[in-house]
């Protein structure tokens, strides 16, 4: 082992900025949406239900932010997680 050890980033922890895109193959129906999707905007995309998004944001399964009572997605991270999901198979 080499020191100083690299500290890791923690799990589910990482800050994520506005100013991130979405990957360069993300799907064009998302280029007219916020850069912050709302529990009700992701309900409509994906016809899941809006307390299931809201369980998977609490859990820290889909990476989200409160902003007073709302909870919002950024748009770059709604995509790595539904390309994610798809590529295991949920």
């Amino acid at each position: 082992m080499s020191w100083p050890m690299p500290k890791p980033e923690p799990q589910g922890c990482r800050m994520v900025y506005l100013s991130e895109k979405p990957p360069a193959d993300a799907p064009e129906m998302l280029a007219d949406e916020p850069e912050l999707l709302s529990v009700q905007d992701l309900h409509r995309l994906t016809g899941v239900s809006e307390q299931t998004i809201r369980t998977e944001i609490n859990a820290g399964r889909l990476p989200g932010c409160r902003i007073g009572r709302r909870l919002l997605v950024p748009k770059c991270k709604f995509v790595e997680y539904a390309m994610g999901g798809a590529a295991d198979g949920r």
